[in-house]
């Protein structure tokens, strides 16, 4: 072991956006922290889409800023553009979406991290943990140099012994230009129980070669859109970059299956399983044979570079297959690829060996994070970060932990699934997988979060005082809306509303219409106020519900009961209740696959039993 010994409070490894998150929070804190990355200048690169936000990613990056963290305002600042996906639809799956430039964010991560208190970053690669007995006592760089640490978070995405594939060639390697991390992986490999994933990207091709009059225009929304409270209201939303929609053809399928030979995923040449929400391009036409096309969507990566993401196109056929394929599309008639697609097969912690808080369960002061833990996308990666790196934070000074649960959070929710379910493919938060999101909005994280934030210490008496004058407003509104009259210069539904309430309760009042309505700078806590009335009667069943479930943990589960006789509840439910014999509710609830609906009805009937 060579050089001289370094001490921090917190050692983070990896600076992604769960690095990032995790530094930040453990700083925030107030703990002396240092952030170990392969490279300074790669600092919240984004290595595939240079987007943030989209269907439940886009809740948890409004988590993250609830919670004092950094990428809704990195979002917002480095913004090309801005919607809300799923308009047409209701509150509970509408949500942000930005396309970022990418230069610009990772610049804009690369100064927030180098110019925060009790933050320090060393260019290093970490080779080997110090484990003493059950407790993590610092890391070992590949120079022999020993910095320890009460607490490790570990946040290394796709370099543990990560391989690249393009075609049959294979190469060393996290991302393309970086080399893996192999002894790391091997060290944690020690001590845990390792998988194997995959992922992939696709190709990067030169704007100056696209006809993009061939293409559907993409643009953004015209108006003013935030991830973050902390950004103003601003214009910056008219200066926005169109995305461009073409489409495979048949032509294109003809070549992609007439090379499946020449892929590394249909020659088993990768061995890690993929992404079942984000297939290959390849994977697609497999699997739906049946479309004769599927939609790619063309995104900038930026105001100053040429390059274009082309979304939709994963791909680790080899680099003249793809000239080819992408040539048969619509605008791509002369493309020129800048950088051939590729596939990444890593190695990634099992998570059902984590704590809620993100600590090991069987080495004290060792957190994990991100892609590490078998997770897909920057957002979710950036949510465990936050957590890991608070409760890395909160273990060293000796406090109660933050935990985040599915009743307060979709990052409660992925962490809950993380631990609780096996990982057989790289994990993707959707909404779908939350049983409460209508509570769980775009528009509400503040509401959920920011005092529970607050109280750990990651929520600043200022951004809190903030955050209250918000929520004032959005009460407001509901006060006032309660006895307000109809403005005039709207059509009305007959019969007519008599109050602003009433006709927000009605089919045809659209949130839209609040445009209308308020000031800009009111709008969006006008939104959350009539959400609230909206929905006012699903909202108070969810949370009658959850209040149920937080009631009835300790309740007893009678030795032999007949989980047969429970009606209305999924058979693999019940399956699974038979097979694990729970004793109370608190441990059918912790069963991978058991949801809140079905608990309620076993709630309903042990207590009919009893009484």
């Amino acid at each position: 072991m060579g050089g001289f010994l370094v001490s921090y409070d917190v050692i983070v490894v990896g600076s992604g956006h769960a690095g990032i998150e995790a530094a930040l929070a453990s700083a925030r804190l107030g703990c002396r922290t240092l952030m170990l990355t392969l490279n300074i200048d790669t600092i919240g690169l984004m290595p595939c889409n240079p987007s943030v936000g989209g269907p439940a990613k886009g809740q948890i990056v409004g988590e993250i800023d609830a919670l004092g963290g950094a990428m809704g305002w990195l979002a917002d600042a480095t913004h090309i553009q801005m919607k809300v996906l799923n308009r047409s639809r209701g509150p509970a799956v509408q949500c942000l979406r930005s396309q970022n430039d990418k230069k610009s964010y990772a610049l804009a991560a690369n100064r927030l991290i180098l110019s925060t208190p009790n933050l320090e970053v060393r260019q290093a690669s970490v080779n080997d943990l110090v484990i003493e007995g059950t407790t993590i006592k610092g890391v070992i760089t590949n120079l022999g140099r020993l910095y320890e640490a009460p607490a490790v978070v570990i946040t290394t995405g796709t370099f543990l012994s990560g391989k690249m594939h393009v075609g049959l060639v294979k190469q060393a390697g996290g991302r393309i230009g970086e080399s893996a991390s192999t002894s790391l992986s091997h060290a944690l490999a020690g001590v845990l129980e390792l998988g194997r994933l995959k992922t992939g990207t696709p190709p990067r091709l030169d704007a100056r070669s696209i006809d993009f009059n061939q293409m559907t225009p993409q643009p953004g929304d015209n108006e003013c859109l935030r991830f973050s409270i902390r950004t103003p209201l601003s214009t910056s939303y008219q200066n926005q970059i169109d995305c461009y929609l073409t489409r495979t053809t048949p032509e294109t399928h003809h070549i992609i299956l007439n090379n499946l030979d020449r892929s590394p995923m249909y020659t088993k040449v990768i061995e890690g399983t993929g992404p079942r929400y984000c297939p290959s391009i390849e994977d697609k036409i497999v699997r739906f044979s049946d479309k004769s096309s599927h939609q790619i969507f063309i995104e900038p990566e930026g105001r100053e570079s040429n390059e274009i993401y082309a979304q939709g196109l994963n791909t680790s056929l080899p680099e003249d297959v793809q000239e080819a394929f992408l040539k048969t599309m619509p605008g791509l008639e002369s493309v020129v690829v800048l950088k051939p697609g590729y596939a990444v097969e890593y190695d990634f912690v099992k998570p059902h060996q984590l704590h809620p808080t993100l600590g090991c369960r069987d080495i004290h002061g060792l957190y994990l994070a991100g892609q590490l833990n078998g997770t897909s996308g920057y957002e979710e990666a950036a949510g465990q970060g936050l957590v890991a790196g608070a409760n890395a934070a909160l273990y060293v000074q000796g406090r109660p932990a933050l935990i985040l649960t599915r009743s307060n959070s979709y990052i409660g929710t992925m962490i809950d699934d993380l631990i609780t379910k096996p990982i057989f493919e790289p994990y993707r938060m959707l909404t779908s997988r939350s049983e409460y999101r209508l509570l769980l909005r775009q528009d509400n994280p503040t509401q959920r979060l920011s005092q529970l934030g607050h109280e750990a210490g990651l929520v600043s008496d200022s951004l809190l005082n903030e955050i209250t004058a918000f929520h004032d407003q959005s009460k407001q509104f509901k006060i006032t809306w309660e006895k307000a009259s109809l403005p005039t210069g709207f059509t009305y539904p007959t019969p007519p509303p008599r109050t602003i309430k009433e006709w927000i309760k009605r089919p045809e009042f659209t949130l839209t219409t609040l445009q209308y309505m308020v000031d800009p700078t009111q709008l969006d806590a006008a939104k959350t106020a009539a959400i609230d009335i909206k929905y006012e009667g699903y909202l108070t069943k969810q949370t009658q519900d959850i209040a149920i479930l937080t009631k009835q943990e300790s309740l007893a589960i009678p030795r032999g009961f007949d989980f047969q006789c429970l009606i209305g509840v999924r058979r693999e439910c019940i399956e699974k209740l038979i097979r694990y014999q729970p004793q109370t509710i608190g441990e059918a609830k912790r069963i991978a696959g058991i949801n809140p609906a079905d608990l309620l009805i076993l709630i309903a009937t042990l207590k009919k039993n009893h009484d």
